[in-house]
């Protein structure tokens, strides 16, 4: 059961901050995807991140920013 006109899924682009995919391409689409890969890179940088244990691939999701991003603008 969903709530607040919420998706039963969404794919997570971010599992640290529970960034979703479709909220990555919305910002990229309004132009205001940096701030979206600021925090990340801030977090990340200030070890506030724990990819190794919360994403699946245990890679960090900044490439995969950036693979989004050159396929919404392409």
């Amino acid at each position: 059961m969903s709530c607040c006109n919420q998706k039963d899924y969404e794919r997570l682009i971010c599992y640290c901050f529970n960034i979703t995919e479709s909220a990555f391409i919305k910002s990229v689409k309004n132009g205001d995807d940096k701030v979206i890969t600021d925090f990340v890179i801030f977090q990340t940088k200030n070890n506030y991140c724990d990819c190794n244990k919360l994403n699946p691939s245990k890679n960090c999701c900044l490439k995969d920013f950036k693979f989004l991003k050159g396929s919404v603008l392409a």
